[in-house]
């Protein structure tokens, strides 16, 4: 983590601060809204990392409203989402209702640390600006790992702390790590290859880490 200790901010700050981490009630439904459109180019710069081109079963770690859940089953990939806003889970299960009846989506609510799906289930997973909102990210990265199975590839999107972040964003709520930290839990997670690539975005820094487990050779 960063070793300076930003001021938190004021009410409204805190409020949307605590919104975006764990959207909740009405307002969290208002906030899921407007996040798909400011982060749907990152969900999206994080696909474009995966193997993706044949039909895959994928994890999607904090899917929020279920655009990107929407997006790989269009392709014609079966997704598994977790997501730990009851609120996000209701919204994303009816946008994606049809795909969750079918059993092309299966859409659960979570703890925010543990994914709630079988050893070697998922073929690739991906998450994007959560890392800040998970208790212990370190645990979460080992159990995506436990999910995925043997070569299957984790796609994190995130800013760090690195730069600095907005005065608006409550460091009680967003935990924003370093890269090094970042590539070091997925390394300690059992990932055995791990690239960043810095992403595209309008208003800040964008890092893309791509992490690969090793196939049932121990190889990648």
């Amino acid at each position: 983590m960063s070793a300076t200790t930003p001021t938190r901010p004021g009410a409204i700050g805190r409020l949307r601060s605590r919104q975006s981490g764990l959207p909740s009630g009405l307002l969290g439904r208002i906030f899921g809204r407007a996040m798909v459109g400011t982060t749907a180019d990152h969900n999206d710069q994080a696909l474009a990392l995966l193997d993706h081109t044949e039909p895959r079963t994928v994890l999607d770690v904090g899917f929020g409203q279920g655009r990107t859940v929407a997006v790989l089953v269009g392709q014609g990939h079966r997704v598994l989402g977790v997501d730990a806003s009851p609120t996000m889970l209701k919204q994303a299960s009816a946008r994606n209702r049809s795909a969750c009846r079918g059993g092309r989506a299966t859409l659960r609510h979570g703890d925010g640390i543990t994914i709630p799906f079988p050893d070697d289930s998922a073929d690739a997973a991906i998450t994007v600006h959560t890392i800040y909102f998970m208790a212990d990210p370190a645990a979460t990265f080992v159990d995506i790992a436990r999910v995925l199975r043997p070569g299957g590839t984790l796609v994190v999107a995130c800013r760090t702390s690195d730069t600095a972040t907005p005065a608006w964003m409550d460091p009680n709520v967003y935990r924003v790590p370093t890269a090094d930290h970042v590539r070091s839990m997925l390394g300690n997670a059992g990932f055995v290859q791990v690239e960043h690539h810095p992403g595209q975005a309008t208003d800040h820094d964008l890092h893309l880490f791509a992490a690969r487990l090793a196939d049932d050779q121990g190889t990648l």
